[in-house]
């Protein structure tokens, strides 16, 4: 088995950086002779460490199948004073063949006691904000604008390392070696994409709004700060985010729309007129002439500017309007919008 150790300094610590990559965390990265932990190995460990902003890669790696569990033990040991695992598709790959491979030699491993968060699943929860053509490591890393040297990939380097197995060949050395040093350091890079991950729960912080030309500009802020910036077009608007600013515009309704009363049993519908009055009005008219009100019967018009509300806000004690009853959509009236509803 070698060692290869390299640092290197973080002039600014990021957002994400500083949450998800503290001290108590490893980074880490494997590399396999295939997908199949039956049928392949793993011949090369690296991991990352921080110190304030001083980073550390290690790299574990074995000449041949011999020195597999030497490399595995070594990063067990580390494993030992990390409460926590980061890495990308670290849960369903790197761990899980870790695993399978201790299985053959009949070894112990911690790995599954740790805390692990992977980066890929956590990022796949932000596609409504980041619409990538997939959520592989090199294309978060072009979208957040990081270069490689390396223009390989683990299948590419499988026979790459065998030739170096076999030859010792440096240059075949240094091909594995760059490749993973650049898929952690690449990581600890992305690790940034955490943070449109965050701004989904974010809290958010009223700004301003603004009612012009039919449509509603409305501005609020959050302690999160997104390294690259969002502009997304849709059917209800537009949104645009920069570092911590939201600026969303959003297309409103000019025209008629109803509130639904809840009580439609205290209301009779009078057939001729086209209209609900109160029974306690209604009792008076001829039976034939009315009958009792549905809850579609029991709607008042209103005419004015409407915006539409996202699927899930309550608007609590605000007048909401349909266009109709079963409409699944629900608007309130500009007038009535309120810095509350903007952040919800």
């Amino acid at each position: 088995m070698e060692i290869i150790t390299y640092d290197y300094q973080v002039d600014n610590i990021s957002y994400s950086l500083n949450k998800y990559f503290d001290e108590n965390t490893v980074f880490f990265d494997i590399e396999c002779t295939g997908l199949s932990p039956r049928k392949s190995f793993i011949y090369l460990i690296g991991y990352a460490l921080r110190l304030g902003n001083r980073i550390t890669i290690t790299q574990l790696l074995a000449k041949n199948e011999s020195e597999e569990l030497e490399i595995i033990e070594e990063f067990e040991k580390v494993m030992d004073s990390y409460s926590t695992l980061l890495g990308f598709n670290s849960t369903r790959f790197d761990e899980s063949f870790i695993v399978e491979r201790c299985r053959k030699y009949k070894f112990n491993t911690k790995i599954k006691s740790k805390h692990h968060l992977d980066m890929y699943l956590a990022t796949t929860k932000a596609k409504c904000l980041l619409d990538l053509p997939n959520y592989k490591q090199k294309t978060i890393e072009e979208f957040l604008g990081l270069q490689r040297e390396d223009k390989y990939n683990g299948g590419e380097l499988i026979p790459v390392y065998q030739h170096y197995s076999l030859m010792e060949d440096k240059e075949s050395k240094d091909l594995v070696l760059l490749h993973n040093y650049e898929d952690i350091k690449g990581m600890i890079y992305i690790a940034d994409i955490l943070s449109y991950t965050d701004l989904l729960t974010s809290d958010l912080r009223y700004i301003s709004h603004e009612v012009i030309e039919e449509k509603l500009r409305f501005e609020v802020e959050t302690d999160i700060s997104l390294p690259s910036s969002i502009n997304k077009i849709r059917e209800y608007g537009i949104y645009i985010i920069k570092k911590n600013r939201i600026y969303v515009t959003l297309n409103l309704f000019n025209g008629t729309l109803f509130t639904f009363l809840p009580d439609h049993k205290n209301y009779y519908y009078l057939l001729n007129e086209e209209i609900i009055v109160p029974k306690s009005i209604g009792e008076s008219i001829d039976k034939n002439c009315r009958r009792p009100a549905t809850r579609r019967d029991c709607k008042v018009a209103a005419e004015g500017i409407f915006v539409s509300l996202p699927n899930g806000i309550d608007a609590g004690n605000i007048r909401t309007f349909k266009p109709d009853y079963d409409s699944k959509e629900t608007y309130i009236s500009v007038n009535d919008i309120r810095e509350d509803i903007l952040i919800k």
